[in-house]
């Protein structure tokens, strides 16, 4: 049976690394091109992968893009820009699915927003790559400013795994709701869809505040209640380590980590570039990956997929390959770094998000891809 398998594992750390692999898979594969992210934009990156969904022979192509790439290019909301070159790309993004539609590939958007711009902060915010029997999972997505930023994709080659995470993307493709999870040797597979959340997740903060020896977790964007379950651990005289990149893109959870840390003996080790890595180790034993960011919106409304990986060759590459190199480079924060009142204000600010955000309604999973929309914006 392929449940009784070993898996082999491939760490891919940085976009030119990842890719060159990837890009190889999708040419070799026979069967199914699956790709799912939350940025997928035509720029240089984003034309690249295109064209090799388009060139592939396998028999199944598909690609699920989330609204997101409607509606933000380049980390800047579209309607709220005038820059030329900003709404050129986003044309030549609608011209790049365009192409795909044309070469055969099934396109659809998850998560639409609809009429209710609020439903804005309802995201599917999966990563996947699944080519025949080998899957992708991990953090980077489609555009060159994702490529730019230091990041990772772990794959995985199993048969049952693969098949696993193609029904699960069937399941996305659908619009269906719900969680699933599944074991494999050595994996823990989880996928949410943004609905109860909490409850799945639920074994990972345990994992956390749990934890026996250490904790070392790499991410731009951890908050509660992640935060607060490592922050449980470090108050047991756990060891708790969060690298976090000092150049954030979103400042606001660097003010917020560093009014957590001053009281809660947590370790804040800043990076000196931006880094779009979601991992985290404990006790040295554990290796939790995937596209959660460890933070309060895929814990209450993000449809995700988060993987715990029990395999010690895995966790040895991860451990060299991957941590060793944050910590040479990661630094204690200076004088200039922490600010109480803006540490207070990102907790008020998040928590005010929270709460919002557990209002909203999920609506629609899935919708096609309509250029015609897209001109009557």
């Amino acid at each position: 049976m392929t449940d009784t398998i070993p898996p082999d594992y491939e760490l891919l750390v940085g976009s030119q690394a990842f890719w060159q692999r990837a890009q190889a898979d999708i040419a070799a594969a026979h069967r199914r091109v699956l790709i799912q992210a939350m940025t997928f934009e035509g720029d240089s990156a984003g034309q690249v992968v295109a064209a090799a969904i388009a060139a592939s022979g396998a028999a199944d192509r598909r690609v699920l893009v989330d609204d997101y790439t409607r509606h933000v290019i380049n980390d800047t909301f579209l309607s709220r820009s005038r820059d030329e070159a900003l709404h050129a790309e986003a044309q030549a993004t609608w011209a790049m699915f365009d192409r795909l539609a044309d070469a055969g590939v099934g396109l659809r958007i998850t998560n639409p927003v609809g009429r209710n711009p609020l439903r804005y902060a309802l995201r599917n915010h999966k990563k996947l790559l699944v080519m025949d029997d080998a899957v992708w999972l991990g953090g980077i997505n489609f555009s060159e400013h994702n490529f730019a930023w230091h990041d990772m994709m772990l794959r995985i080659a199993h048969p049952g795994l693969a098949g696993w995470l193609a029904a699960a993307f069937e399941r996305d493709w659908q619009g269906e709701c719900g969680a699933a999870r599944a074991a494999f040797p050595g994996i823990e597979m989880l996928s949410v869809d943004g609905s109860g959340n909490a409850a799945h997740l639920a074994p990972l903060l345990d994992l956390f505040a749990g934890a026996r020896r250490r904790i070392e977790v790499i991410s731009a964007y951890p908050t509660f209640p992640f935060v607060s379950a490592m922050a449980s651990a470090a108050r047991r005289g756990v060891p708790v380590t969060l690298y976090t990149p000092r150049p954030n893109n979103k400042p606001i959870i660097r003010d917020y980590l560093l009014g957590v840390a001053a009281g809660s003996g947590l370790e804040i080790r800043l990076l000196p570039e931006m880094t779009h890595v979601k991992a985290a180790l404990v006790d040295g034993e554990v290796l939790v990956a995937g596209s959660s960011n460890f933070d309060f919106v895929s814990h209450r409304a993000s449809a995700e997929y988060v993987v715990t990986l029990r395999d010690a060759g895995v966790i040895a590459r991860c451990e060299a390959e991957l941590f060793a190199p944050l910590r040479a480079a990661a630094v204690a924060p200076g004088p200039g770094d922490h600010s109480p009142w803006r540490s207070w204000r990102a907790r008020a600010a998040l928590r005010t998000a929270d709460v919002l955000i557990g209002l909203l309604e999920p609506g629609a999973r899935i919708a096609p891809w309509n250029q015609d929309a897209l001109a009557r914006r």
